[in-house]
C-alpha cells in the first residue's frame, strides 16, 4: 500500500512538473512588405536561411529573401466585442397596489411610467452606441512588437535571422537549447570582463 501511494504522489508530482515547466507557443503576426507594394499578412510559422513562411487566409505562403523589403511582427488581436452598458434594474420587480392608490416595490419606490421607461430606454442606448463606438478604434491599436529591415538583401536577412525565428511557431515549438546557452555564456563571460 504504501509502494502505491508513493508511486502515486511521484506521478501527480512528475506531471505537474511537466505541464508547469511545458512551453506555450505565442503567436506572431508577420507583416511583409514585399517587391511591387506587395503585402503579405499572415502568422509567421517558419523562417529559414531563404526564405520566410507564413500562414495567411491565402494558406501558406513562402517569401523568398529576395522579395521582401521589411518585416514587422505583431501579436494578433481578439476581434472586438460590443459590451451593454444597460443597467437592469426592474428584474423581477413586483409592485402592489398601497393605500393611496399607487402601485410600488418592496421598498415603497412607484412604478415607472411609459415616459420614464421611454426616456431611460433611449438614454442607456444612446450611452451604448457612444461607450462602444469610441472604445471600437482603441481596440484596434495595434503596436509592432519588432521590425526587421530587410532591403531584399541576403547578408541583411541573415544578420536577422536567429532574431526573426524567435517568434516563429517552429522555433518556439522546437529551440535550439545548446546554442541558446552557448550564446548565454558568451554573454556571461562577456560581463565578467
Amino acid at each position: 500500500m504504501k509502494t502505491f501511494i508513493c508511486l502515486t504522489v511521484l506521478f501527480f508530482t512528475a506531471a505537474s512538473f511537466i505541464s508547469v515547466h511545458a512551453q506555450s507557443v505565442q503567436l506572431y503576426l508577420a507583416i511583409i512588405k514585399a517587391k511591387n507594394n506587395t503585402n503579405h499578412k499572415g502568422i509567421l510559422q517558419k523562417v529559414d536561411s531563404s526564405s520566410v513562411i507564413i500562414t495567411s487566409e491565402k494558406g501558406i505562403e513562402t517569401i523568398p529573401f529576395q522579395f521582401i523589403k521589411s518585416i514587422k511582427i505583431r501579436v494578433p488581436k481578439k476581434s472586438y466585442e460590443i459590451k451593454n452598458f444597460t443597467p437592469n434594474t426592474n428584474k423581477n420587480t413586483k409592485y402592489k397596489l398601497n393605500g393611496e392608490g399607487k402601485f410600488v416595490d418592496e421598498w415603497g419606490n412607484e412604478e415607472p411610467s411609459l415616459t420614464d421607461i421611454k426616456d431611460n430606454l433611449i438614454a442607456s442606448v444612446l450611452g451604448n452606441l457612444l461607450i462602444n463606438s469610441a472604445a471600437l478604434p482603441f481596440s484596434k491599436i495595434n503596436p509592432s512588437v519588432s521590425k526587421f529591415k530587410i532591403n531584399y538583401d541576403k547578408a541583411s536577412f541573415t544578420s536577422q535571422l536567429n532574431e526573426l525565428s524567435y517568434y516563429s511557431i517552429y522555433y518556439q515549438a522546437n529551440p535550439d537549447i545548446p546554442t541558446e546557452l552557448r550564446k548565454l555564456k558568451e554573454m556571461s563571460s562577456k560581463f565578467k570582463q
